[in-house]
């Protein structure tokens, strides 16, 4: 059988139909993802994508358990299956890489998926988000931008593929084309929530506040309905509002989108939480028990680190919530991790070289120790993206190292970062009044 862009795919006529559908869920970011997933091994138990798809869903989640039950997937994968082509051991080895923790050898696998069969959209899209977990620009880019010369309007998922590209490309600083193709992308497919997400990052790093809130509003509709991207969204919405200082709006943004009574409390939705209260805690804006709850959220979270990206907003809502306790706790983890001998896993990278200095960096901040907090942040304020997540998402660090210098009294060096963001966002009104400040 072949699937929707001609790929051979072991499996009978049901079962490759529901691939073509799972597929289609997942770069809609649509919430029935796992039920389609489910429903290809359903039709087919010996279709070996099923279970990969599977996996690869789990390890998408960044958080430890849901991840690890991608064995259950390989257990049940040599179980019920008999055969599989080429393209699909190339899967099931990028899945036992980043199951043992190795993304970066997960990622170059997927990379030569693509160099045999470019139109494989599903190792376009989870070596797109794998580049976003370690924080690639540069992949972002050149993944996506050496398949499509191969690709033609006629791929099934065309326009879904060129939203990637937009997104890669603004991580890239190429905001321009990023901007053009992303709502290109948009225009083709009004659901493309991704492509959406790449226009909003283009005018977040650009500082266009005016036209990030139209845009959001004009789109209103796309990107709030039927997808598990919304949250994410609203919170781009909440920090153009943060940038007018409106932060009555934000927290509103946050109670009726990002943390409500229904939330699934998974890791990707809260640190999207954790990241919009601290930059409201570095602030001064009292947000109530939001932080309580948002901390109480976290402790019900596997404590084994897994990703570093994770921890930071973990701590973020210890610190802040006055749980000093289970911070230090944090810190005394991450550092019995990374003096581990028996693991050379990606994330140990991460964590030793980002990760658990921003942690003990965000520890010191809430004991007040500002000049210890900046001295941490300093020297590694430039690698920052090798623990992953996008400029928009990594700029909470900067805006802590702004706020500890300024705390610490080193106006000078506040001044000088401050006035590289006017320059990259002139309409920012937090820049503005944190360099008058200086």
């Amino acid at each position: 059988m072949q699937d929707s862009v001609g790929l051979e795919i072991t499996a009978n006529s049901e079962g490759a139909s529901s691939y073509d559908e799972a597929l289609m869920s997942l770069l809609r970011f649509q919430p029935d993802i796992t039920k389609k997933v489910r429903k290809i091994t359903d039709s087919d138990p010996s279709a070996p994508m099923g279970y990969l798809f599977s996996a690869y869903l789990g390890l998408l989640s960044s958080e430890r358990p849901d991840s690890l039950a991608g064995f259950d997937q390989l257990n049940s994968l040599e179980e019920n299956v008999s055969s599989q082509n080429e393209r699909e051991k190339m899967h099931a080895l990028a899945v036992r890489q980043w199951l043992g923790g190795e993304m970066k050898a997960s990622a170059k696998t997927l990379d030569e998926v693509l160099l045999t069969y470019p139109t494989d959209t599903l190792a376009l899209y989870v070596g797109h988000q794998l580049d976003f977990f370690m924080g690639s620009s540069q992949h972002l880019n050149h993944r996506i931008a050496s398949a499509l010369p191969k690709l033609d309007t006629s791929h099934a998922h065309f326009g879904y593929v060129n939203s990637m590209w937009a997104f890669g490309l603004e991580e890239s600083g190429n905001y321009t084309k990023a901007e053009e193709l992303g709502r290109n992308s948009v225009d083709t497919n009004h659901d493309d929530v991704w492509g959406i997400h790449a226009v909003i990052h283009v005018l977040e790093m650009t500082g266009r506040i005016d036209d990030g809130l139209t845009y959001l509003n004009e789109r209103r509709d796309d990107w709030l309905e039927n997808n598990f991207l919304y949250v994410h969204n609203a919170w781009h919405n909440a920090l153009f509002l943060l940038e007018r200082e409106d932060f009555v709006g934000a927290l509103t943004l946050y109670d009726s989108y990002i943390v409500t009574p229904l939330s699934a409390n998974t890791a990707m939705e809260m640190l999207d939480a954790s990241s919009l209260l601290w930059r409201l805690h570095l602030d001064g804006v009292n947000v109530g028990q939001r932080w309580n709850t948002l901390a109480e959220a976290w402790l019900t979270k596997d404590p084994e680190p897994w990703y570093a990206f994770n921890d930071m907003h973990a701590a973020m809502a210890f610190v802040a919530s006055g749980r000093m306790v289970e911070a230090n706790a944090l810190v005394r983890r991450l550092e019995t991790y990374v003096a581990a001998t028996n693991t050379t896993v990606t994330n140990k990278e991460m964590t030793a070289r980002v990760g658990l200095p921003i942690v003990r960096a965000l520890v010191a901040h809430g004991q007040g120790n500002f000049a210890e907090c900046a001295q941490i942040l300093v020297p590694i304020r430039d690698n920052v993206a090798m623990f992953g997540g996008s400029h928009a998402q990594r700029d909470v660090v900067h805006r802590t190292l702004i706020d500890a210098l300024q705390k610490a009294g080193n106006h000078s060096l506040a001044t000088e970062l401050l006035q590289r963001r006017l320059n990259d966002r002139p309409s920012s009104v937090w820049t503005t009044k944190r360099l008058a400040a200086a």
